[in-house]
């Protein structure tokens, strides 16, 4: 069996531990470690490099390609290619992409990385098939939230077709953008929506994700999908709750830049307890994504209410030294938190 350098420390020292502590003998320890393996890290590390490199490179021909040179509208109007047309074509695209993907993920399972760097190919045709499937709707009242809408559904089902957490987590922010354009809509372009601004609804999007990881969790065809469910949505509700202790549920950005921050007080208050009491509960429970998104907004959280109250008061070598200073501070807690984890 072959680990990588982290996980061949912490084997490493368990065997030690157990030799130690005469759970097993000498002769079966040193078994154990002839058991595994060193995994070739650097090979791994170019491997991940060169993905994220190919990446990067395919999505900028991309913009090239379609968003500058708008080679797809140029053709079409060339060989006189009706906007539903081109999306057919594009669907075929997707079609077959989605095939070559199902068939590749069954020869290689252990080749996650490179799998869905190739969906990447998906997420994009899948996109323009959209764009030209409902561009035949766009007039001047048209719901642009409809394409979004297609989008999460679209994605989403492929996502658990092909068992990708990149393309669930497209479809996930697909169904974030619908949620603020649907909204949006529903209000005749208002700020508020039933009662609520851009902020709170888009809290109230985070927790609901949030909450439906609690149910992908539960549904055994999904369950492969739970941590990453987790995370984006306790991610968009820190994100969302963390804009909301700024703005509060003010609908009029002129207005907002008038008031003095602290008549926001007590949503910033809000936010500290609730990150107060997320942190505890994650520390009690040892949940370790809760913790670690908690604590980094909770820093993000003092610097912020810093900057709102005191910046025009407090020396910046001081604030600095003390930005430095808490970095430090959580950086060697992290150590700990490790070197106990691995004992």
């Amino acid at each position: 069996m072959k680990l990588d350098k982290k996980e061949a420390e912490v084997v490493g020292k368990a065997i030690q531990f157990w030799q130690d502590k005469n759970k097993i003998s000498k002769e079966l320890a040193d078994e154990l470690r002839g058991s595994y393996e060193l995994r070739n890290s650097n090979a791994d590390a170019i491997a991940i490099y060169a993905l994220i490199s190919a990446i990067s490179c395919g999505l900028l021909a991309f913009g090239a390609l379609v968003i500058d040179e708008k080679w797809i509208e140029l053709l079409r109007k060339q060989w006189g290619f009706s906007e539903n047309i081109v999306g057919i074509i594009f669907t075929l695209i997707a079609a077959v992409f989605i095939f070559l993907a199902k068939r590749r993920k069954v020869k290689l399972p252990d080749a996650r990385a490179s799998n869905e760097a190739y969906n990447i190919t998906i997420i994009l045709t899948v996109a323009i098939a959209i764009t030209y499937w409902t561009r035949s709707l766009a007039s001047p009242e048209s719901n642009y939230a409809i394409p979004l809408l297609i989008a999460t559904f679209a994605y989403g089902a492929i996502s658990v077709l092909l068992h990708s957490t990149l393309l669930w987590t497209v479809a996930i922010l697909s169904f974030a953008g619908w949620w603020g354009a649907q909204t949006y809509y529903w209000s005749h372009g208002s700020y508020r929506f039933w009662g609520m601004n851009y902020p709170l609804r888009m809290t109230v999007f985070g927790l609901a994700i949030w909450g439906l990881s609690w149910v992908v969790n539960r549904t055994k065809a999904l369950q492969f999908l739970h941590e990453v469910t987790y995370s984006i949505g306790l991610f968009l509700f820190l994100v969302a709750a963390w804009t909301l202790s700024m703005f509060g549920n003010y609908d009029d950005l002129s207005g907002w830049t008038a008031l003095k921050q602290s008549y926001f007080w007590y949503w910033a208050l809000g936010f500290t307890v609730m990150l107060a009491g997320l942190l505890y509960y994650a520390f009690q429970n040892k949940l370790e994504t809760l913790r670690d998104l908690t604590l980094v907004f909770f820093l993000l959280n003092i610097y912020t209410r810093y900057f709102e109250y005191f910046w025009d008061r407090t020396n910046k070598g001081i604030f600095f030294a003390l930005l430095a200073l808490s970095f430090w501070f959580v950086g060697k807690k992290a150590e700990q938190w490790r070197g106990r984890n691995v004992v």
